[in-house]
């Protein structure tokens, strides 16, 4: 197996933002000369293609961002989804790390570096003895750990997870934190990253939040709630920034919705005097709920205005749940975000820390 140098990226809990990392680490490295490559051992089913074969979309991103030779079942050699113990238990745990070592042979070949991402959280793979630790620890990997700051029980739970890496044997070269607040940063900086010194971990970046990078689409917003667009169709790409639900009165309504930019609003098809209101504002779609068409006039000024309109069977409580699922996925086709996912990493983040940490 090849021994050139790696760095496996992990989490601790899901959308942590560690494939923007992936991503732009990756992008700076080559820039920087290095031949890079890519894998995810375990990845996650998010799509199909027109095979029925499960898809791993942040490895597909990977894939043709990096201009990668390997098809994507290489890149990503195993796939898991949320009702995967009946199917994969009838193998034995070393049917998948004999197809993960020999896929990450051909992924390595000719490259200076890999940059490894691993699945969902630490512990995904586990009972398969497919996780990142395992895993690492057979392939000689430096892990890193990006995190989210939710509130200070997070500091705990990295550490915690910091020292189950070591205690495994498995190289830890420190943590990243991933889309932080504005609000919060200077107490992340002043108190959340010296705990995690004070404890012996490394923190080799401090992220800020970034709307832009992590703002989902109308259009995968539409991918994940269905429905039908009556309006709009040429606007699918509009960032949503917030999600707000129109249930008030409408002489309150206007007031309300000024307060948010690239906003979507969640009301209901007969609620006319909402959708009229949010029209009045900078709104990035319309979302209406209980299958009710709405009325003439608001389509016509949606359209006009290139505002999307989706109706969705679901009553607005529903409608909201589904669209709590949805994150700001990075596409091989969006430039902008692939841009903007270099310039974070190269901004914040100690690139050049790493590659000595990984022996490059």
């Amino acid at each position: 197996m090849s021994k050139i140098p790696n760095l496996y990226i992990c989490s601790s809990v899901g959308f942590s933002g560690k494939t923007a990392i992936c991503l732009g680490l990756a992008l700076k490295f080559r820039e920087e000369g290095y031949r890079v490559g890519y894998f995810k051992p375990v990845g996650w089913e998010m799509a199909r293609d027109s095979n029925d074969v499960a898809l791993d979309k942040d490895a597909e991103l990977m894939k043709y961002v990096l201009n990668l030779e390997a098809p994507l079942d290489v890149v990503s050699p195993v796939i898991l989804h949320s009702r995967f113990l009946e199917e994969f238990l009838k193998h034995r745990p070393v049917h998948f790390e004999q197809k993960i070592f020999k896929a990450y042979t051909e992924c390595s070949k000719g490259k200076d570096l890999m940059i490894i991402e691993g699945p969902k959280t630490l512990g995904c793979g586990a009972c398969l003895e497919i996780d990142p630790v395992t895993i690492g620890k057979k392939i000689d990997s430096n892990i890193l750990l990006v995190s989210r700051v939710i509130d200070d029980d997070t500091i705990c739970q990295i550490v915690r997870d910091c020292n189950c890496i070591k205690k495994s044997g498995v190289k830890f070269i420190g943590t990243i934190l991933n889309d932080i607040p504005k609000m919060i940063i200077e107490r992340v900086k002043g108190f959340s990253r010296p705990t995690l010194e004070k404890n012996e971990v490394n923190v080799l970046g401090i992220v800020p939040e970034n709307i832009a990078l992590r703002s989902p689409t109308v259009r995968e917003i539409y991918e994940r709630v269905g429905g039908e667009i009556l309006a709009g169709k040429e606007n699918l790409d509009n960032l949503v920034e917030d999600f707000l639900i129109g249930a008030m009165t409408p002489e309150s309504a206007l007031t309300y919705f000024r307060r948010s930019v690239n906003k979507a609003v969640i009301t209901g098809g007969d609620r006319s005097d909402i959708q009229l209101a949010a029209l009045q504002t900078n709104t990035s779609a319309l979302i209406l709920t209980g299958n009710l068409y709405p009325d003439v006039r608001v389509l016509a000024r949606a359209e006009h205005q290139g505002v999307p309109v989706l109706l969705v069977p679901y009553d607005t409580y529903t409608t909201v749940s589904k669209t709590d699922e949805v994150t700001g996925r990075i596409k091989y086709s969006d430039e902008k975000k692939i841009k903007l996912a270099e310039k974070v990493v190269e901004e914040h983040v100690k690139w050049k820390e790493i590659l000595k940490l990984i022996g490059v």
